[in-house]
């Protein structure tokens, strides 16, 4: 099973990852509470920044069209963009949404 957390909504669930992983923009878009910004859904406005606090290696690698969007935005530590962040592993993860 993995649990993620998000932050500061405190936001809490558990889930069964189906193969492929879990894309986090799609628990987002089932689950408001999670407070996640969120606009273009494909690595190009960075709005669907989060850090993440705990449980990086539960997370495949960013791709180079992430990669390039977080580079606008100064490649600060642990950032991803929920709308590519896809939990692949169980575990325990906390997101945080970022400063905009």
């Amino acid at each position: 099973m993995a649990r993620l957390r998000f932050l500061p909504a405190g936001f809490e669930l558990t889930v069964a990852l189906e193969p492929g992983g879990l894309r986090v923009l799609d628990v987002c878009d089932d689950h408001s509470a999670t407070q996640v910004p969120y606009s273009c859904r494909s690595a190009n406005c960075g709005t669907c920044r989060v850090r993440v606090l705990a449980g990086d290696e539960l997370f495949a690698p960013p791709g180079e069209d992430e990669l390039a969007v977080l580079d606008l935005f100064g490649n600060l530590p642990a950032e991803r963009l929920a709308c590519q962040l896809v939990m692949v592993r169980d575990g325990e993860a906390t997101l945080e949404v970022a400063d905009t």
